[in-house]
């Protein structure tokens, strides 16, 4: 065979091969879509997987709870009602007068009752908390935060009480609020914390 035949079929079986390669990966009516059976199984195998990666949609959070004037909440072991409350310009006992340390301030003054229903002597609201103590603030209009005002020496303030198990105690707790506040109609919310757990009233 002369070397002119020999490259007229080496280029003749190129050109079959190249047709038939285009024949098998391409539709005829030009729709790019792959064909084999290898193929079509990775398109659904990516389809599969397509449904697995869908991100599921934000569930919403859960609205808190707020109670009112009088209920009666468990907070982990303790059960907490907040029985009345007043807006007044000083705490007296037999012995002793508590005023706000600020000129124009008041005394926002809570009465609580609280129970232990635990199965030991815990303390309620104590001044060096950790872990799943309570502690309890006062939430203003938008987002102003108070701090409970410890009375030292007066008997009636609920700060580091200790309390027996099944056991029930009355008594105050204040905060320090300036005139406006006091004076204002926007809510006003009392929140006490254990943790990461949380009871609201509202007081106004």
């Amino acid at each position: 065979m002369n070397k002119k035949k020999m490259l007229f079929l080496g280029l003749l079986t190129a050109v079959s091969i190249s047709a038939a390669s285009c024949g098998k990966a391409w539709s005829d009516d030009g729709d790019d879509s792959v064909k084999t059976e290898g193929n079509t199984e990775l398109i659904l195998k990516n389809e599969a997987d397509s449904e697995v990666l869908d991100v599921p949609e934000e569930t919403e959070s859960k609205e808190e709870v707020v109670h009112s004037i009088g209920e009666s909440v468990a907070l982990n072991d303790w059960e907490i009602a907040i029985t009345d409350v007043k807006v007044v310009e000083s705490v007296s006992s037999d012995y002793m007068k508590y005023e706000p340390k600020e000129e124009g301030n008041k005394y926002a003054q809570l009465f609580i009752t609280v129970q232990n229903k635990g199965k030991e002597s815990d303390r309620f609201l104590p001044s060096f908390g950790y872990n799943d103590d309570v502690f309890v603030k006062l939430f203003y209009g938008d987002g102003y935060e108070f701090s409970s005002t410890q009375l030292l020496g007066y008997s009636n303030d609920l700060h580091d009480s200790s309390i027996n198990p099944l056991s029930s105690r009355s008594g105050e707790v204040v905060f320090e609020i300036p005139e406006s506040v006091a004076s204002a109609s926007d809510e006003v919310i009392i929140k006490f914390i254990s943790g990461e757990d949380s009871i609201s009233f509202k007081i106004r």
